[in-house]
């Protein structure tokens, strides 16, 4: 076998998985996923996806690290219940455009105590948040998570809808609400 289908045969198991990443349990969810360094990886979005706005829904947050570097293989979700450490707030924010670096208009309650749920099998954590009107909403969250067995990871980042995303790794985003 050639070094390229090689490459090829075990760069599936990570395509694989970022697609049920981004895809999740729930019809047409999606999420920002983003690499944060040091294995270890974040997705953020809204419980149900597409969103309306005034319509009952949420903040969704899970992480994972891999065990060795680049090998999505040896992926572990973050796990409270398992000892893995998933101290994470969000403040939601709406923005004037779809732009990252688009003013900030808007800001929400922080979104503190995310409760531990399972989406399609993995570990996740999510608080309520009902988006009030139609537009450009972003998150930023802080925390720190921390697999069993390996160092903790503190982070800032900030997240927003639509075109807004950042992730050039994966290509993922996640909805802005309509009416």
């Amino acid at each position: 076998m050639s070094k390229m289908s090689t490459f090829t045969i075990k760069k599936l198991p990570l395509i694989a998985a970022i697609v049920s990443l981004a895809a999740l349990a729930l019809p047409a969810q999606a999420h920002e996923l983003r690499g944060l360094g040091n294995n270890y990886f974040i997705g953020v979005g809204s419980v149900t996806e597409p969103v309306t706005a005034g319509q009952a829904n949420g903040f969704v947050f899970f992480g994972w690290h891999n065990r060795v570097a680049g090998d999505f293989d040896t992926a572990e979700y973050l796990d409270k219940s398992a000892g893995d450490k998933v101290n994470v707030t969000a403040l939601p924010v709406k923005l004037a455009t779809e732009n990252f670096n688009a003013p900030i208009t808007q800001i929400f309650p922080l979104l503190t105590g995310l409760n531990q749920t399972v989406v399609e099998g993995s570990p996740a954590y999510s608080k309520d948040f009902t988006y009030p009107t139609a537009g450009t909403f972003g998150y930023i969250v802080v925390g720190e998570i921390k697999k069993q067995g390996y160092p903790s990871k503190y982070f800032v980042e900030k997240f927003v809808c639509g075109a807004g995303s950042q992730d050039t790794t994966f290509g993922t985003f996640f909805d802005c609400p309509t009416n």
